[in-house]
């Protein structure tokens, strides 16, 4: 694949050439359905509106084809080609973790350094996870949005997205003093389905402007469902999962390693830490309805509206239960023998003790009714070792002050009762 680069006013405009080492479409396999599907390469050119000043040369080549690399990933063949030559260190980190060459190398080039007085970067959505993020990592974190626009062919496609709770969740955030960044950028739009193809997809603008404003590290709201893959096909070591694995080493050789603070955490933690601050009426987890709106249509709003009902103790009544189960979005996943978030359904559930049809059927699935569940209320001590080493200590006593960690016959229990093979079993 040839990439090229062009910026004026701070515009960056990337644009992608394919050749016959390289794909124009994958197969991906969505957890949430439990169904296989094709993605294809869509569009070949996106837009990412950055500050007015910046070029680019306000970034290390090595971090700007990262950058330009994370967005079209999968669909790259065995060598992607740049116009801006990369470091040695760079292109042999990359070659052997993806077996995929960049070039041109330039032999100069040095590799990339944080600046000395760096700041973690966030990537945020909006949502639950990663403002609780906020409440473990420093106050000079950056926040970066991504505020999604259609590129103009597309712009009258309808869409379920609204993101005027993220607006407003963002406008919140500044007011209480945040740095943080509205980026507009169709970046989305270059696959179809829309949506991000790594885990540094939705990290594009903090990679771009690491140097502008001074990036040491990268964060998001992975909680431990997402990293350990316990709510999704069993508990697997985020070490031996490559949608972390492999991007966490090439994060290191670009000196911005990842700082994960909630991956030690499960939704349960971090939805009762986001309900017990300043950002409670901030935060909303539903990206299709109004500010303060959920859609109540989703399997998100299913899942997380039962949740923060279940930790405040609010009582489930049966006409509030049989509006849920009529959600068919919810109804799609939790049919499965495990559902998608299995995890957080055996916690809410296993706090009900009504009389409602539905949910005690879902009860008895998520074994809401035999397993300990009370793992989730704690952090996974592991987890730390994928923050990095400068911010380690100041997380961990964060995270002490809303929950304890996990002792190790709960380790045992998480790792046990939501192990691959347990989860084949059921």
């Amino acid at each position: 694949m040839k990439i090229y680069y062009k910026c004026k006013n701070g515009l960056l405009t990337l644009s992608y050439f394919i050749d016959s080492s390289d794909k124009t479409n994958f197969t991906i396999f969505r957890n949430s359905y439990k169904t296989s599907g094709e993605v294809h390469l869509d569009n070949k050119q996106c837009n990412i509106h950055l500050p007015n000043n910046w070029n680019i040369d306000s970034v290390h080549p090595d971090m700007l084809a990262l950058a330009a690399i994370s967005i079209v990933y999968p669909f790259c063949g065995p060598v992607i080609s740049v116009p801006i030559g990369v470091s040695v260190h760079f292109h042999r980190a990359f070659y052997r973790l993806t077996n995929k060459k960049i070039v041109p190398v330039n032999y100069n080039l040095k590799p990339r350094k944080a600046p000395i007085n760096a700041a973690p970067a966030l990537s945020y959505s909006g949502g639950m996870d990663s403002t609780s993020a906020l409440l473990l990592l420093p106050p000079s974190t950056h926040l970066f949005y991504i505020d999604r626009i259609p590129p103009n062919t597309l712009k009258q496609r309808k869409t379920m997205l609204n993101q005027e709770a993220a607006y407003f969740a963002c406008d919140s955030l500044k007011k209480l003093g945040f740095n943080i960044h509205r980026i507009k950028t169709d970046l989305q739009y270059v696959r179809n389905p829309v949506g991000f193809n790594t885990i540094l997809s939705d990290a594009v603008p903090s990679l771009l402007l690491s140097d502008y404003y001074g990036f040491n590290s990268l964060a998001n709201g992975h909680t431990i469902e997402e990293g350990y893959r316990v709510g999704y096909e069993g508990y697997t070591d985020w070490k031996e999962n490559p949608f972390i694995s492999i991007w966490s080493e090439i994060l290191d050789s670009v000196d911005m390693p990842f700082t994960l603070p909630l991956i030690g955490l499960s939704e349960v933690s971090t939805t009762k830490m986001v309900m017990n601050s300043r950002y409670k009426n901030i935060a909303q987890a539903c990206s299709r309805g109004g500010v303060g709106k959920p859609c109540m249509n989703c399997y998100k709003c299913f899942r997380k509206d039962l949740l923060e009902k279940t930790i405040y103790n609010v009582p489930l009544s049966e006409p509030y239960l049989n509006n849920l189960f009529k959600i068919n979005d919810a109804n799609n996943i939790i049919k499965h023998p495990y559902p998608h978030f299995g995890n957080v359904l055996s916690y809410i559930t296993s706090k009900y003790n009504g009389n409602h049809l539905e949910m005690n059927k879902l009860k008895e699935k998520v074994r809401g009714d035999s397993v300990n569940t009370s793992w989730m209320e704690k952090f996974h001590p592991e987890a730390l070792n994928i923050i990095a080493p400068q911010y380690r200590q100041y997380i961990k006593k964060q995270i002490d002050k809303y929950v304890t960690t996990m002792k190790e016959n709960e380790i045992n229990t998480m790792k046990t009762l939501y192990s691959v093979d347990t989860i084949k079993k059921l």
